[in-house]
């Protein structure tokens, strides 16, 4: 206790010793080492630790796919642009002059049709009527084109001089490679003379007939031609 109160005393003691400007002076002074330099000394320590950058990651972002073009085709091309080309028509107006029309066309086919009809009756009876000129062959020949060339030859030539369809003449010739005939012969009389003679005289005057066909094994053939009076 003696030893505290000494100190207290040289404490005191001092302090009594230091004038009063004195004790402002090292007051303010140490109040200003307060103020400034601890905020300087905070500052200078937090200065003093490095700055560390935290750890980043770098994101990588994949490549977006281009998005994929589809080439159009010629047809698809086509099919669009005749799409843009068809527009919806308008439905026809009826036109009252085409019903005229149709009408006095009808009217013209209904006029005409009995002629028709007639063209068609008489071509029947045409058909009907017998050839004024038939050509057959004794034995087999089958060059039927032949033929039909000997029988146009003999109608230009058949002029009868009456028309009776009831009568005909049969005449028979040869003919040779060459085309020439043989005299013709009656082989059954039409009942009249004169139109008998008339035959035989057509038949001669048609002569000479084309050459035989060449594919014929014969030098000759025989036929038999029958003449009607059809026409006068």
């Amino acid at each position: 206790m003696a030893g505290t109160s000494t100190v207290n005393e040289i404490n005191f003691e001092t302090c009594k010793s230091i004038p009063a400007p004195g004790a402002i002076a090292i007051s303010i002074v140490l109040h200003a080492l307060l103020i400034i330099g601890v905020p300087l000394m905070a500052k200078l320590a937090w200065k003093s630790k490095k700055f560390e950058r935290p750890k980043t990651f770098q994101l990588v972002t994949a490549p977006i796919p281009a998005p994929k073009r589809t080439v159009k085709t010629p047809d698809a091309l086509e099919q669009r642009v005749a799409r843009k080309e068809t527009k919806p028509q308008a439905a026809p107006v009826p036109d009252k002059n085409v019903k005229k029309n149709n009408s006095k066309a009808q009217k013209e086919r209904d006029a005409a049709r009995p002629k028709d009809e007639n063209l068609e009756e008489l071509a029947s009876l045409l058909e009907e009527l017998p050839s004024p000129a038939q050509v057959s062959s004794v034995g087999e020949f089958k060059y039927h084109w032949y033929l039909s060339l000997v029988q146009q030859k003999l109608e230009k030539n058949w002029n009868p001089s009456t028309e009776n369809r009831q009568l005909k003449v049969v005449v028979t010739f040869t003919i040779d490679k060459v085309g020439m005939i043989s005299e013709p012969r009656i082989t059954q009389s039409s009942g009249n003379s004169t139109l008998d003679n008339i035959a035989l005289r057509a038949v001669k005057i048609s002569a000479p007939f084309p050459k035989l066909p060449p594919g014929f094994d014969d030098d000759k053939i025989e036929l038999n031609c029958t003449l009607i009076p059809t026409r006068k």
